[in-house]
């Protein structure tokens, strides 16, 4: 029926449709905030029941540091995408996906390279540096989510991005409280870091279902970098004081 309606016609449909999921999406993204929020809160009464401070301490620091490696994981090639204004071809996909998956893996291996020293500088013990290579297995399996989570965005489908995200939070907590309880020091965060980052990438694949692709095309990547390294570059500041 819509191929059959006027131009005009046409146009005001699809102006109605993007309200409309505009509107659906503000609502799931307040609903995902509130419900992450208490899950959450909720988690961390009873984790700090069973956990003392110093195993806070060794997640926190870990976290930290993986999350600063994060950061150079994506140079700005994501946020291009969200922001171009023509349609994705398979060639911006198949770039960003590639050239994301080698700054992610080079990325583990200079965290492993520097493990030793990151232990010796830090004092972590061996549950510290499991937990370590568990946040740099999550970083990995956070990384075959990007373009789905993109496409999601793009097509104001936020009903759906939230519910891998939802399930994450539910996963990582549930995790975490009960190996806690059963006295898994550090190795309740290792688990539930392990398990949040499988359930969030199976949640992922099921609402946006695509086949990854290898390949980088140089007329997209300079159209991408064009945008995403200002923009990279411009955040860095904030998040370099956020970090410090």
């Amino acid at each position: 029926m819509i191929e059959n309606t006027p131009p005009d016609a046409q146009s005001v449909l699809e102006i109605q449709e993007v309200k409309r999921r505009s509107v659906s999406g503000v609502l799931a993204l307040v609903s995902r905030t509130f419900i992450i929020q208490i899950i959450s809160f909720v988690a961390t009464l009873a984790i700090t029941i069973f956990l003392d401070p110093n195993t806070y301490g060794v997640f926190y620091l870990v976290s930290s540091l993986v999350n600063f490696l994060a950061y150079f994981s994506d140079v700005g090639l994501a946020a291009a995408l969200i922001q171009k204004k023509e349609e994705i071809t398979k060639e911006d996909l198949s770039t960003t996906f590639t050239v994301q998956q080698i700054l992610v893996i080079s990325l583990l291996v200079i965290l492993f390279i520097l493990s030793p020293l990151i232990r010796t500088q830090y004092r972590i013990d061996r549950t510290g540096m499991y937990l370590l290579y568990a946040m740099g297995i999550s970083l990995f399996l956070s990384s075959l989510k990007t373009i789905p989570s993109i496409m999601l965005e793009r097509e104001i489908k936020f009903s759906k991005l939230i519910l891998p995200q939802i399930l994450e939070t539910l996963t990582f907590n549930a995790i975490a409280v009960i190996c806690a309880w059963r006295g898994l020091g550090v190795t309740s965060f290792t688990l539930a870091v392990l398990g949040r980052g499988v359930v969030g990438l199976i949640a992922m694949y099921l609402v946006y279902p695509w086949r990854p692709s290898f390949g980088i095309s140089r007329s997209s990547l300079s159209h991408l970098l064009h945008f995403g390294l200002p923009y990279q570059v411009n955040t860095f500041l904030p998040f370099s004081k956020m970090m410090a």
